[in-house]
């Protein structure tokens, strides 16, 4: 009834108004598309006309929906908020089945009668950075998921009826919001990390694209970005591969979220010489492309990079995304305590700066890490303040440590993400036997990374704060840093300091898990370089983080000491 008796909008209460049919407006700052009615399949299939109606009863109609991706083009900033009646049809699609909406009283969602392909259609075109929508009774939030163009991610929330009771039919949901207008562009495409490949993707069909030979140009990806620190891009594939046989060389990697090789036309043609895995994690991206030109598949290697997807417009090549160095809470950091998913179980410490908690996947049972409670990406970006409070439990947990006859192996790695979420340090400490310290520390350091990161040339430091000295000005490049037990001479028994920086250009890279690789190698446990073959249960971690704590109380600092020097 709104439709035909005010399609411009109307005042309603005092806090409720009736936007209207289709348009952009802003409030409060925010760019605001909206676009009332439902879909019906008939009514939409009917030809665009500049002139033609906008709805036909409660239905819109395919003009209205180019109308209003035209307005929203105009924009010269993103659309902050969508609003439509229906679901997006195609949604559910890319994610884990876990992950997927769920009726709360169990019933099967009839997909076809809540969501619209002309909504799906609409949601990829203006790029929103939230999708709201109503129309299924279910309260909802989606995963954000990586826009096609814009660089930024969309989040996709559902509300349920205004009278409905529970949690699961919730009919509000409260948001804060900057707009997208004022925000820093590398703010507004921070990506966190639970993002997922777009759901509104398709593959063009072959008559449409532009047809591809498979020759050099097969072999690498353009480098376009913003990367997909999660995914990556595979070359010199031979034609006849198929998506299982990717999936058995990579399962050891990590969790495979994703498979999807370029084929000429469609499935079960012939690959095109290229493809794309996406992993849970960045991490496991990562440890991915540590296999580069050590697969053979078809009598070829594989080459394996993290993926950067090419600029669909055509236009010119986007600025390159820059790596958040800040030192902010993140709230879709797993480390940074102000997310609420955050293993809070496997906390021995905390102070309102630094806290220090077990290690996942441990090399021993005694092996922790110190990270600062903000968001920060690596030891070199921390201010003195925070590097001063890292130092200090360092310290303690030396001093624990030997107390119980025990050295500390220290390592700290930096290899930034594109997602910003991902940019969280840890200084890991493992205690070690007193015999493995002094020659055999550093030979199990020299053996290392002559058989994983050859060629690397590491520095002697005096301190770990000589780190950012070491960078060439550029807080990006990566670098793995140790402090290794040395030899015990009068003075007792020193710290020996040794770095490398990744300097593009000046050295191979380095390995995600090069840490671990030094770690096994010294201790003589091979099989304990991936983590995830390490992981305790939830309930064994907590047991372990309470010991821990017993065993630290004596030890814990109060105020600001002078950390130990080496």
């Amino acid at each position: 009834a709104f439709l035909q008796a005010a399609p411009d909008g109307k005042q309603l209460t005092e806090k409720i108004h009736f936007l209207g049919g289709f348009g952009v407006r802003e409030l409060n700052g925010l760019k605001v598309a909206y676009l009332s009615g439902c879909y019906e399949a008939a009514t939409f299939a009917k030809p665009v006309e500049e002139d033609g109606p906008c709805f036909v009863g409660a239905a819109y109609t395919a003009t209205a929906v180019q109308k209003l991706i035209k307005l929203a083009k105009a924009e010269a900033s993103p659309i902050d908020i969508l609003l439509t009646a229906e679901w997006p049809k195609g949604m559910e699609e890319r994610m884990d089945e876990s992950a997927k909406p769920k009726d709360p009283d169990g019933q099967e969602i009839e997909w076809s009668k809540i969501s619209s392909p002309a909504i799906a259609e609409l949601c990829d075109a203006l790029e929103p950075r939230y999708h709201i929508f109503g129309g299924a009774d279910l309260y909802y939030q989606r995963a954000p998921f990586q826009t096609k163009d814009g660089g930024h991610v969309c989040r996709c929330i559902a509300l349920g009826r205004v009278a409905s009771k529970g949690k699961a039919r919730s009919a509000f949901h409260g948001l804060s919001l900057s707009p997208a207008a004022t925000m820093p562009e590398t703010v507004l495409k921070q990506r966190p990390a639970n993002t997922t490949p777009n759901p509104f993707v398709t593959v063009t069909a072959p008559s449409e694209r532009e047809s591809t030979k498979r020759d050099a140009s097969a072999m690498e990806e353009p480098e376009e970005d913003p990367i997909e620190p999660d995914t990556v891009f595979l070359g010199r594939l031979p034609a006849n591969i198929e998506e299982k046989r990717i999936q058995a060389a990579l399962k050891h990697v990590g969790k495979i979220e994703r498979v999807h090789l370029a084929r000429e036309a469609g499935e079960g043609s012939p690959c095109k010489g290229f493809g794309w895995v996406t992993f849970s994690t960045p991490e496991e991206a990562e440890a991915a492309c540590d296999l580069d030109g050590m697969l053979d598949c078809g009598g070829r290697m594989i080459t394996i990079s993290i993926s950067r997807p090419k600029n669909r417009d055509g236009g010119p090549r986007k600025k390159k995304r820059e790596i958040q160095i800040v030192v902010e809470p993140h709230a879709d950091c797993w480390f940074c305590l102000v997310n609420p998913k955050v293993e809070k179980h496997m906390i021995v410490t905390a102070t309102t700066e630094v806290y220090i908690a077990t290690a996942r996947g441990p090399v021993n049972p005694y092996h922790v890490q110190i990270l600062p409670v903000k968001h920060a990406p690596c030891f070199a970006a921390c201010p003195p303040e925070l590097q001063q409070a890292l130092q200090v439990q360092l310290a303690a947990l030396r001093k624990m440590f030997e107390d119980a006859g025990q050295e500390c192996l220290v390592w700290e790695r930096w290899i930034p993400m594109g997602s910003s979420s991902a940019n969280h340090m840890q200084v890991q400490v493992l205690p070690i036997d007193k015999t493995r310290a002094g020659s055999d520390a550093r030979a199990a350091l020299e053996a290392a990374a002559k058989q994983h990161l050859s060629g690397a040339k590491f520095k002697k430091l005096s301190a770990h704060t000589e780190v950012a000295d070491n960078l060439n000005d550029d807080p990006t490049t990566p670098y793995i840093y140790f402090e290794i037990p040395g030899d015990l001479t009068a003075r007792g028994r020193q710290i020996e300091r040794f770095l490398y920086a990744a300097v593009p250009g000046a050295g191979p890279r380095i390995p995600i898990d090069f840490g671990r690789q030094v770690a096994c190698q010294l201790l003589g446990c091979d099989d304990k370089v991936d983590w995830r073959q390490c992981q305790d249960s939830k309930e064994g971690e907590k047991k372990l983080a309470v010991t821990l704590r017993e065993l630290f109380k004596p030890f814990q600092v109060k105020g600001k000491p002078k950390p130990k020097s080496g």
